[in-house]
């Protein structure tokens, strides 16, 4: 096989599982009206209550949310294990590729259909901000991980020592697929657009473990979009509450990808500089006049808080690194 037909082979793979994600979310939607008329679930409590479980739980739902999601996150952190021993394979797909987007599928229709006959996930069982706070480390660690090349703020690269990026580089991946699988099991596959979105971006993830050690899992756009997805599912989950919280996720995820994440790119000056104003005028725009009694210009310090939350994991990150990393290190190979 030929250096472009392996290409075209990662290529097709890549798209095949971004269309597989696509479909699964449709799925979920054709399905989802069902669930309201099934299921009783309780009263909503406010932003830190979840809503969608059992207003009476039962013995199977309990027992097929925590046993499939044992068996999905076990079958996980095996491939993760094997794909670690693995050789880099740039441009072609390997059968641990292949057995991560057969693992993932089978559970993602799996839940599906639990969801459809018992409906409850994890969330029954544990807190909320588990499930927030999993995703946040998550992100910490992709900001860590791309420092190298982007920089951690404005382009400033912060010299990273060899043993300690080679750590997170090597170990990143055991825990990532917790937090998504976790994520993933937390949730019952509601059809709620808010929610929908929050599966087609795991799916997307999903999509980042089925590429794993080819070329495609270390391309710096695709990695951009999966970050910038979760500044479109944060305030989509926010328009659900009433207090008109969304403004707060998308400037806050938004002010990570005008500061640091469109450094990843070879960029015009004045193209940078039309993304800063761009990002200023909409956040005065919505803050000032959009929401002018409500929130006004004097709330506009609320797009501080996602950023100094990541920023804040990420630096704690870089000085740990920096007390405990250092020494020589031999890097995992990357196509």
């Amino acid at each position: 096989m030929n250096t472009v037909a392996k290409k075209a082979s990662v290529n097709s793979w890549f798209w095949a599982a971004v269309a597989a994600s696509a479909l699964l979310t449709a799925l979920i939607a054709v399905l989802g009206p069902r669930l309201r008329t099934a299921f009783v679930l309780p009263v909503d409590e406010g932003s830190w209550f979840y809503a969608w479980q059992l207003a009476h739980p039962t013995f199977l739902s309990r027992f097929t949310a925590w046993t499939f999601y044992g068996l999905h996150q076990v079958s996980t952190w095996v491939l993760v294990a094997l794909a670690m021993r693995e050789k880099a394979h740039a441009d072609r797909v390997s059968r641990i590729n292949v057995a991560f987007f057969a693992v993932n599928l089978g559970f993602s229709l799996l839940h599906i259909l639990q969801t459809q006959l018992w409906y409850d996930g994890l969330a029954q069982d544990v807190p909320i901000w588990s499930s927030q706070y999993s995703v946040i480390v998550m992100l910490v660690l992709i900001l860590f991980l791309m420092i190298p090349r982007r920089g951690i703020f404005l382009g400033l690269k912060v010299r990273l020592p060899d043993r300690a990026l080679a750590f997170v580089q090597r170990w990143h991946g055991l825990y990532i697929s917790w937090a998504l699988v976790y994520t993933f099991w937390f949730h019952p596959t509601e059809g709620v657009p808010a929610i929908l979105t929050g599966f087609f971006y795991m799916f997307l993830l999903f999509t980042q473990m089925s590429v794993a050690n080819t070329r495609a899992h270390f391309v710096v756009g695709w990695i951009t979009v999966l970050e910038l997805l979760v500044g479109l599912h944060g305030p989509a989950i926010a328009l659900i509450n009433t207090n008109n919280g969304w403004p707060m996720f998308l400037f806050g995820f938004l002010f990570l990808f005008v500061f640091t994440q469109q450094f990843g790119f070879k960029l015009h000056w004045a193209v940078r500089a039309l993304i800063f104003l761009a990002y200023a005028a909409g956040a005065v725009y919505v803050y000032g006049f959009l929401f002018a009694e409500e929130k006004g210009l004097r709330s506009l310090y609320q797009i501080i808080f996602i950023p100094l939350a990541l920023y804040g994991g990420t630096f704690a990150l870089v000085g740990l690194s920096w007390l405990f990393g250092r020494g020589p290190a031999r890097r995992p190979a990357q196509p």
